[in-house]
């Protein structure tokens, strides 16, 4: 038996341009689909963005507000709808809620879709404490 050198995973980056290639992806399915309509390999390989702390979601402080809310409807209905997605306290929702938030973009109705959408009790704002 012989053993191998452990090589760590590369930390993958959530910058700007990933952003964008996830608004990209998820403009061109039907919300009420995702699975259907996103590519396999995107679905394989971009689930680690549900498990991010809050220092990896800096970037989404350059998008508009529009970009905000759809990437929060999305990772809403991804966690929902796509195997592997679950996010739970770590969901990106709650990073980008706190960034639309500070901005005086974030509104009730967006709250009470969140809320009637997702079965994450940690949505929209994050663990109590």
């Amino acid at each position: 038996m012989s053993v191998g050198e452990w090589q760590p995973s590369q930390q993958k980056i959530i910058d700007l341009a990933k952003l964008k290639q996830v608004l990209e992806q998820v403009n061109q399915v039907d919300e009420t689909q995702l699975l259907a309509g996103l590519a396999e390999d995107f679905v394989a390989e971009e689930k680690f963005l549900m498990v991010q702390q809050q220092n990896a979601w800096q970037a989404a402080v350059e998008l508009a507000d529009s970009e905000l809310i759809c990437l929060i409807r999305f990772f809403t209905l991804a966690e929902m709808q796509l195997p592997g997605w679950q996010g739970g306290k770590l969901s990106p929702v709650i990073y980008l809620v706190k960034i639309l938030r500070a901005r005086s973009g974030f509104e009730a109705d967006l709250r009470r879709w969140i809320k009637s959408t997702s079965d994450n009790r940690f949505l929209p704002n994050g663990a109590a404490l």
